[in-house]
């Protein structure tokens, strides 16, 4: 049986992370593990949704929200924010593995 996919909170795959996978330095073991402050600083991504009690953005009642699709890495832009939108949707609706094979298949 395959492991769980790791995610952060916004729906990044952690397994697909050139820093989680340690082909980027610092290596990353995971926004959970390391409670939402990578190397960059602290995620308030994550803290919301710790705040708000979920375990991804996705599940929290005010989703999607201004803070959410308004955070997004400089280097991806803001339709990256509208991409983990969508797909943090249908890991809710389809599950953690079918999010990751969507997820997969638009990254390549």
């Amino acid at each position: 049986m395959a492991e769980s996919p790791i995610f952060t909170a916004c729906g990044t795959v952690c397994d697909d992370c050139e820093y989680f996978k340690g082909e980027k330095k610092p290596r990353c073991p995971g926004c959970t593990v390391i409670q939402g402050k990578p190397f960059w600083g602290e995620c308030s991504t994550y803290a919301c949704a710790a705040e708000h009690g979920v375990e991804h953005c996705g599940l929290c009642a005010e989703f999607p929200c201004d803070k959410f699709t308004g955070m997004y890495d400089p280097a991806h832009g803001p339709a990256s924010a509208v991409l983990r939108t969508g797909l943090l949707a249908y890991r809710v609706r389809h599950g953690d593995q079918k999010a990751v094979e969507l997820s997969r298949k638009i990254q390549h």
